[in-house]
């Protein structure tokens, strides 16, 4: 709900509510090799006992790589919920998550913020499907 102000997310905290967090982050391939092979050693520690075959057969994609880079971060997956699953006593019971990898996006965030993401043009809009 957008507050008097513009601001949407400004509402009160009360028992029962539901909140979902759709975070954006934008990125740029300098070196797509390099990056294949990074996931794929990352892939390998994340997965003890994984063969480099394996890590070549999981990770064969931009979607792969960046998944297992985020994950080895600790911004998705197993470390991400074991981190958050400590607030549960606090008062914050996690829920599942997803994540989609978008390509080539028209309009991608610059580095430095410009103003205020919560308010203005949607950030998370999708670029329309040109398939269609």
């Amino acid at each position: 709900m957008a507050d008097d102000d513009g601001v949407i997310g400004n509402d009160p905290l009360v028992d029962g509510m539901r909140l979902s967090v759709r975070l954006r982050r934008d990125f740029t391939v300098t070196d797509a090799d390099r990056l294949l092979a990074t996931a794929r050693r990352a892939y390998c520690e994340l997965n003890p006992g994984t063969s480099v075959d394996e890590a070549n057969d999981m990770v064969t994609c931009a979607a792969d790589a960046l998944f297992v880079i985020l994950e080895q971060a600790g911004l998705l997956g197993d470390a991400a919920d074991e981190r958050l699953a400590g607030h549960a006593s606090n008062g914050l019971v996690t829920g599942g998550w997803r994540a989609q990898i978008v390509l080539n996006e028209p309009h991608p965030l610059s580095p430095r913020p410009r103003g205020d993401c919560l308010r203005g043009d949607d950030v998370f809009a999708l670029p329309p499907d040109d398939d269609h």
